[in-house]
């Protein structure tokens, strides 16, 4: 099959690395991926495996001629899959200007959609997606009701991540949070966290640099932990290096489907997340403690010392059971069957 994966760039974000992700399943299944995106500025581009072949359609510099280099680019796929809604939409005007083929899915990673529910302009009309995926059911309720799409063509599918080997083989030591800076990642409570049970934190980002930073400095100079707190930029794959720590965070307020609590499970490490995206949902039903209702550090420091008692295997059973590469193939070739059919 002839798979067109379509983004705007690559830098560090969910959707970013869902789609990498997804270029190196199918092109590793055997299937022929092209991706187009809007910009070669990104640090993920290095992850993409080599044989996925890259498009650059420089949009910034002529929009019209990158209308259409992309239906040109487009016209042999099989599937066009589309992520993001301002991506969705220029690749629905290209169609317009220059026609084409459009057997599009539509792939929606709208993170305020809890607050947001507006419909864009179009898309019950012209633009209607013929199929749509959702990563959250908040997106896939929002497709049904408003949208006013058939729930049959409509796919609720988790974010998942590839099981990478780790690059360390010492003993584990410390805990760890990957999030970039921004105060909704709740790194404050993290670091109060770390300090009320003397731990160390390595914490990857990346930039530190903006009043956040600023704040969460002050913040570690008033608790005196300057030497417990380590930021760490310049890791754009961050999974392989799990292993160096004994325990993980994610205490974010808010987020769509953070990719992150999945990489824990791939590599088996214990953790303590706030009950934000929909995998909190699955691993609720297996170790619940694992799973934060609130902000009180007392009960986090409970359900930690449950937490740690975990085996990694018993970590890993959950990535394997319900988010490894195989399950996500044939999720993502049911939804394209859909398409074609």
């Amino acid at each position: 099959m002839k798979i067109t994966q379509v983004i705007d760039q690559l830098g560090i974000g969910g959707a970013e690395r869902v789609c990498v992700n997804l270029c190196n399943l199918f092109v590793r299944n055997e299937h022929e991926v092209k991706l187009i995106v809007f910009d070669q500025i990104g640090q993920l581009f290095d992850l993409l495996d080599e044989r996925v072949d890259v498009v650059i359609l420089d949009k910034k510099k002529s929009k019209f001629k990158a209308y259409k280099k992309f239906t040109q680019e487009a016209q042999d796929a099989d599937i066009v899959h589309v992520h993001m809604r301002q991506v969705y939409r220029f690749v629905q005007k290209a169609f317009l200007l220059f026609g084409g083929k459009r057997k599009i899915v539509f792939h929606d990673h709208y993170g305020k959609i809890a607050v947001k529910k507006h419909v864009p302009m179009f898309y019950r009309t012209i633009f209607k997606p013929k199929v749509y995926i959702g990563c959250s059911a908040l997106l896939t309720d929002w497709a049904i009701n408003n949208v006013k799409m058939k729930p049959e063509n409509v796919f609720m599918i988790n974010n998942f991540v590839a099981q990478y080997a780790t690059n360390s083989g010492e003993s584990a030591q410390g805990w760890v949070m990957t999030g970039n800076l921004k105060p909704v990642k709740n790194h404050e409570f993290a670091i109060r966290f770390a300090a009320e049970v003397g731990k160390e934190l390595s914490i990857y980002c990346a930039e530190t640099e903006g009043e956040y930073y600023e704040k969460l400095c002050k913040l570690i100079q008033t608790l005196n932990y300057e030497d417990k707190i380590h930021f760490k930029t310049g890791c754009f794959n961050v999974q392989p290096e799990l292993k160096r720590y004994e325990f993980a965070l994610l205490p974010s307020i808010s987020e769509g489907d953070p990719l992150v609590i999945v990489e824990y499970l791939a590599q088996g490490i214990p953790f303590l997340v706030s009950d934000v995206g929909e995998s909190v949902k699955i691993i609720q039903k297996h170790y619940p403690f694992l799973v934060q209702k609130d902000y009180n550090i007392e009960n986090w420091k409970e359900n930690y010392a449950k937490a740690i008692r975990l085996k990694d295997t018993e970590i890993k059973a959950l990535y394997r059971n319900y988010f490894s590469e195989d399950l996500f193939l044939e999720k993502y070739m049911s939804v394209y069957q859909k398409v074609l059919s």
